[in-house]
């Protein structure tokens, strides 16, 4: 079957060589084989797992925690033009969504708009806060309205969790802030920031996805719907149906099956994509996952590349 995957990252070599040494060493290619590469080992690599399409997207932070606002914006601009040269060289094979330099939201919101019209991007990936700031403050909602308006979705991934709270849960055990736990927790409470600022009554079109099964939220919604929505009356709607209005999640780097299940058993399989995290997580490994499912093979459609098509109009 057709498998389309959503999450799957690349690293820029302008980009990076202006990142921390932290992350350059966290990101290296020696580190991450692959990230750094957009030609014939990538296609390859997919080849040989069986996964016909890749959306490429720029690893975290990306560009979104440089000072220099001005420098940030052209490097997102030139590391586009790049990725837009890797899909038109493979275009069966890659798509890409942009990378954005939030910290200026209007060339931001400009940079999206080029990309789609010009190269015919998918959406864009934002890296969760910036510099500590969160998409829920009405600055960054320029890039909201310029998505609506074009009809593609925003990619909300993880970030390094905020400063204050690396400090104050995870200082005594640094690992855990990170991919075991922190992002997922990071990029869940951002996701309940964004419902409860009244963003999506405001564009009430927009589309998001978020990754990793829904970053702890299909478990948790219930209660934080029962506890929160009581809260905020002004919404349109509940905290609940703002998530299943707006959001799609992929299986991006969790391939478990209880999980899975538990996530359609909330979302249901037509808010559900098929994602493997590569490089960070094996291309053989999430296929071997998916061809074992205990679906229908009407749900393994939609989530293999169905939904996919459908809302990025592949």
């Amino acid at each position: 079957m057709k498998l389309i995957a959503l999450e799957e990252h690349f690293l820029d070599a302008q980009v990076a060589a202006m990142l921390d040494e932290v992350d350059q060493a966290l990101l290296s290619p020696t580190r991450v084989p692959g990230l750094d590469e957009l030609g014939d080992a990538r296609i390859q690599a997919m080849d040989e797992a069986g996964i016909a399409v890749q959306v490429l997207s720029h690893t975290k932070p990306g560009v979104q925690e440089i000072d220099d606002v001005k420098l940030a914006t052209s490097l997102a601009a030139s590391a586009n033009d790049r990725l837009a040269e890797a899909v038109a060289a493979h275009p069966t094979r890659f798509a890409g969504f942009a990378t954005l330099a939030t910290a200026a939201p209007e060339a931001a919101a400009r940079e999206l708009e080029r990309t789609v019209t010009e190269y015919s991007f998918k959406g864009a990936m934002i890296n969760g806060h910036t510099k500590g700031e969160y998409l829920d403050n009405p600055r960054f909602w320029p890039i909201f309205e310029t998505a609506q308006a074009l009809d593609v979705p925003i990619y909300l991934h993880p970030a390094n969790p905020h400063p204050a709270v690396l400090e104050a849960y995870y200082k005594d055990y640094p690992v855990l802030g990170y991919a075991p736990w922190g992002y997922a927790v990071e990029t869940g409470t951002h996701v309940l920031r964004l419902i409860l600022s009244g963003v999506f009554d405001r564009f009430p079109n927009l589309k998001m996805v978020i990754g990793h099964m829904g970053e702890l939220l299909p478990f948790a919604l219930w209660r934080a719907d029962g506890r929160l929505t009581p809260k905020y009356p002004h919404l349109k709607k509940s905290v609940r149906q703002t998530f299943m209005d707006h959001f799609s999640l992929t299986t991006a780097g969790v391939f478990s099956t209880p999980e899975l299940m538990c996530t359609a058993s909330v979302v249901g399989f037509d808010n559900m994509l098929f994602s493997v995290d590569y490089p960070f997580e094996s291309n053989f490994e999430a296929v071997r996952w998916f061809e074992s499912l205990p679906i229908a093979d009407s749900d393994r459609a939609k989530l293999a590349h169905l939904n996919a098509e459908r809302l990025l109009k592949l």
